[in-house]
């Protein structure tokens, strides 16, 4: 068991020192925004950059978080009838839905997301509004927050299937 708890401690340090250095993030996506307010109401000119800007910044600190959001346990949860089963119970009851469900579509988003982001970087894909910026970059991130996500995947599993072996509540 201690090699899976090193599994586990790996993923999930790799997903926490991720979320924490792309949260700061938020900063810059402020910064922008206010700028893109003042430039349009206070001074008539809006930017034609701050759109895609802003989609980019926030899609690149949300999408790279996901994993850690879910290590954290802070995604939206329906536990109505969960939290009234046995620890055990409920743990099973987690690893058929996180099989079941969530390898079956974040897989599948994954294997589309990669294939979508190499046809843009072979096709140097740029946006068609604001800016124009390229789209290859917000593809890749987008498909690594995805991987990310998957690899969180991997240690809730473990997690879940420690508590159903009796080594108490995953965390």
């Amino acid at each position: 068991m201690v090699v899976i708890d090193k599994i586990i401690w790996v993923i999930d340090k790799i997903n926490e020192v991720i979320s924490k250095a792309v949260s700061f993030l938020v900063f810059a996506l402020i910064l922008t925004l206010s700028y893109e307010v003042m430039a349009r109401y206070f001074f008539g000119a809006p930017t034609q950059w701050s759109f895609n800007l802003t989609y980019f910044i926030s899609s690149f600190f949300l999408m790279l978080s996901m994993g850690y959001t879910w290590q954290c346990r802070e995604h939206v949860s329906v536990d109505l009838i969960s939290s009234h089963l046995p620890e055990k119970v409920g743990a099973l009851l987690t690893i058929v839905f996180i099989l079941g469900l969530f390898f079956l579509a974040w897989t599948n988003i994954g294997r589309v997301m990669y294939t979508d982001m190499l046809r843009s970087w072979a096709l140097q894909e740029r946006s068609t509004i604001g800016a124009m910026p390229p789209v290859y970059p917000y593809k890749t991130w987008i498909f690594f927050g995805v991987a990310l996500l998957l690899l969180q995947g991997v240690s809730q599993l473990l997690k879940e299937i420690g508590t159903l072996l009796g080594r108490g509540k995953a965390s």
